[in-house]
């Protein structure tokens, strides 16, 4: 059991945080503003105009009837990046969106176009209508949580409002906010309600996202057996955070608690080892597969798996979800980034190829920024005189208290190599204490404040240290980074070092074969070592900075095996060359 008291942690907003330039992360980040910045320009009128009029023919399925959602996701993570980087420029344009998206609103607070009255209307049609009010809410509310902007929250407040009174009341699983939608479009709106209820402090938010939970049998019945409906992961997510964020709200310990039992359930059983979840943008039973060029872990996905994990993070402390955040950062969420933060893969496989597209479903490419947006506030948390470092990553942070600012510089050769430098300066009258995840892939874990090395449990999920008396700290952190086998079914396993899963790249592996034959297996025995080898293929573009690690695996074309180079599963494929993630275990 999760105990709520006093536990919570906060995360810095968004320009308290700016990654350096050595940060693994930086170009990730900066290329996904670019792509933010691209998608105004030359999207910009496509989002609005989804607002402006409807495009659908009943039987005939038209992209229109969600095309309502990119504008509030590009809010969203254009106001975070923009502010992130103080961008006034861009933030003089995210501002200006924001005007023209509100302008959409009918005298009713619906939304966009409302549904036509003059001819039959299909359902498919009907059940996209609150998808688009919900999505558009995100972005509203984000501008008004970022840059303070009060009619953003009058427009979202609207909708919700709409909502209500449309769909209200909600007395049994019979009423029309439950039958009607397309499997949870209607449901994910509960997460945004409740931010409505968070920001307006109206308890018409919050009972009617009460009805809801109360009245779905498709709810009631994960609450009641604590494991997850097997239904599309994205809207999943976003309904078990406003659940989670609804019990927080009625101190309803149980329902917190068994929530959290299904975070762990998927986990456990839905998780892929990189992290994301879903094929066919469905949850199924039975072993997950490594389906060769599967529809597996849609962006989507993997983004809302990265909000509900944040959120529960956030309300907890635990570690356990900051090493969640973690893994599926470093593996699935840059994966199905192209590393020059330009394109996006809408499936993320683990064979074969990546595939960067532009439509004709856009939704991905419209919900990976939101998760790239976000990775400078997994880096830190606080709570009261706390300091929370939870990923390696070179970066700067400032942290107002009573006493004045703290500022945090962190000097980090993660993950290539397991150190990291801490500085911390704060006025001599500070006191606080400042608490290092210890991961739990790490080992020899170890943390030295003036070459004093401070007393840590393996078991502990934090070292932490209490600083007084002083203006200027200098920690230095030093770990392994192991190499191991991850289970992913059967005698079938993938290769960690550390948080990042590492793939097979042809790219580097000239004269392999990637096919589903068990030519290459994993022998009992691992090791690594820094792989220094320039693009062995020409037609490949040189890509330097990518790391490589030679890996001795068997092949049952040789006797004595051979030395394969791997490289992080974030950076495989992405010049288009086929991959390999998942391998047979040899046989004995």
């Amino acid at each position: 059991m999760i105990s709520l008291e006093k536990k919570q942690v906060y995360i810095p907003s968004p320009g308290k945080v700016s990654l350096l330039a050595n940060s693994k992360l930086t170009a990730r980040f900066q290329g996904n503003i670019d792509y933010l910045k691209y998608l105004l320009e030359h999207s910009g009128e496509f989002m609005l105009s989804a607002f402006s009029h409807r495009s659908y023919s009943p039987g005939k399925l038209l992209e229109r009837v969600w095309d309502g959602e990119y504008a509030g996701k590009w809010l969203d993570a254009a106001t975070r990046g923009a502010i992130h980087n103080n961008d006034s420029d861009f933030i003089s344009a995210i501002d200006d969106f924001a005007s023209r998206l509100r302008e959409f609103q009918q005298p009713d607070g619906f939304m966009g176009q409302p549904m036509p009255t003059d001819r039959d209307i299909d359902k498919w049609e009907i059940g996209w209508n609150i998808w688009t009010q919900w999505t558009s809410m995100i972005g509203l509310l984000t501008h008004y949580e970022l840059r303070g902007n009060k009619q953003s929250l009058e427009c979202a407040k609207n909708i919700g409002d709409w909502v209500i009174r449309t769909y209200t009341p909600i007395e049994d699983q019979e009423a029309d906010f439950l039958q009607q939608g397309i499997g949870y479009t209607n449901l994910a709106i509960i997460n945004q309600m409740m931010r409505l209820h968070q920001y307006t402090q109206s308890d018409l938010y919050y009972f009617f996202v009460k009805s809801v939970i109360i009245n779905s049998e498709k709810l009631q019945k994960m609450l009641q057996t604590g494991r997850p409906n097997l239904v599309h992961p994205y809207m999943l997510s976003a309904v078990l955070t406003g659940i989670i964020d609804f019990s927080v709200a009625s101190s309803d310990k149980k329902m917190f608690d068994t929530t959290v039992t299904i975070w762990r359930e998927i986990v456990a059983n839905h998780l892929f080892p990189t992290g994301s979840l879903g094929e066919d943008e469905d949850l199924y039973s039975g072993p997950l597969k490594d389906n060769p060029d599967g529809k597996l872990q849609e962006t989507c996905a993997t983004t809302e798996w990265i909000f509900l994990t944040q959120r529960l993070y956030e309300l907890t402390g635990e570690a356990e979800f900051a090493d969640a955040l973690e893994k599926t950062t470093y593996n699935a969420l840059l994966a199905a980034q192209s590393d020059d933060g330009m394109k996006w893969c809408y499936y993320t496989p683990l064979r074969y190829s990546k595939h960067f597209f532009h439509g004709p479903t856009r939704c991905c490419f419209w919900s990976g920024p939101r998760g790239i947006a976000r990775i400078p506030s997994m880096i830190y948390a606080y709570r009261e005189n706390e300091i929370i470092v939870n990923f390696f990553e070179s970066s700067k942070v400032i942290f107002e208290n009573s006493n004045g600012p703290v500022e945090i510089k962190q000097e980090s050769q993660f993950p290539a190599t397991g150190s990291s430098e801490i500085a911390i300066s704060s006025s001599i009258s500070w006191q606080g204490i400042i608490s290092i995840r210890i991961p739990k892939w790490s080992s020899n874990f170890s943390v030295r404040i003036a070459g004093i090395e401070q007393p840590l449990k393996r078991k502990d999920s934090y070292v932490s240290i209490k600083l007084v008396g002083a203006s200027q700290y200098k920690i230095h952190v030093d770990f392994d980074i192991p190499l191991i086998k991850k289970l992913f079914s059967g005698l079938n396993y993938a290769l960690q070092r550390g948080p990042e899963i590492l793939s097979l790249d042809l790219r580097d592996n000239t004269d392999t074969w990637v096919g589903e034959n068990d030519l290459i297996s994993i022998p009992e025995e691992i090791y690594t070592e820094q792989a220094m080898k320039e693009n062995p293929w020409p037609g490949f573009k040189s890509t330097p900075e990518r790391r490589r690690y030679s890996i001795k695996l068997n092949d049952s074309r040789t006797v004595e095996g051979k030395n394969f180079i791997f490289t992080p599963y974030a950076d495989a494929g992405n010049d288009g060359a086929a991959f390999r993630t998942i391998f047979p275990l040899a046989a004995e």
